[in-house]
């Protein structure tokens, strides 16, 4: 809460300018926060073995960044 007071004779200034929050809005902390439900799902694996090295290409490619 402000509280908006001249510092010579102590009177409020401007209690008319600040609102009155309800209690929806001062409560609104205490509010459950929607979580997302865990699920299995099915996930598509591919099921093929390791590409065959290409050592001539792999070489060439780095005697060629050498240069």
């Amino acid at each position: 809460m402000v509280i908006v007071m001249e510092t010579d004779s102590g009177k409020r200034i401007a209690d008319e300018s600040f609102c009155a929050y309800n209690e929806e809005v001062l409560n609104a902390g205490w509010a459950e926060v929607p979580r997302i439900e865990p699920r299995l799902e099915e996930v598509a694996v591919a099921n093929h073995g390791p590409a065959e090295p290409d050592i001539e290409g792999f070489l060439a490619r780095l005697y060629a960044a050498q240069e």
